[in-house]
């Protein structure tokens, strides 16, 4: 993400849009975290894997934060976090501050007056299932028997 942003024009504003609009302005960058997780998935298969997530509290309006600044943020983390440069991300963000959710970030794209990073709400999934559904054999309670 680092390397797409950094080559955008670092003046334009940063908007993230979500499927209910953009993100207002005046958003806030709450933190970049690194999550190491041990999971045990319905097919009894022990799973580890580390993510980052960017965390966004929603905005009072306003300007947006500038692609600049939003580079200079995630460069920071980047420096002081190891391996945060190397981890899958999502996003959290709760619309109005209330009811938190996760999204999955698309590659950012430069319009006339802004830079859009479009975010796609995740949802629940079964990895046995998916790893079938790509051809993986799998085994377990949704897996290929």
């Amino acid at each position: 993400m680092l390397d797409a942003l950094s080559t955008l024009p670092p003046d334009a504003p940063l908007v993230f849009q979500t499927n209910a609009g953009p993100i207002r302005g005046g958003y806030h960058v709450t933190e970049w975290r690194q999550n190491q997780t041990q999971s045990i998935d319905c097919g009894a298969r022990k799973t580890d894997w580390t993510e980052a997530i960017l965390q966004l509290l929603d905005g009072s309006g306003g300007r947006h934060m500038t692609v600049g600044r939003f580079v200079t943020i995630l460069g920071q983390s980047i420096r002081h976090v190891d391996g945060l440069a190397d981890s899958p991300f999502q996003v959290e963000f709760a619309p109005g501050n209330a009811g938190l959710r996760l999204y999955r970030p698309e590659a950012p794209r430069q319009g006339d007056e802004a830079v859009t990073l479009q975010l796609t709400e995740s949802a629940a999934l079964c990895k046995p299932a998916q790893q079938a559904l790509a051809g993986v054999v799998a085994a377990g309670c949704c897996g290929a028997a």
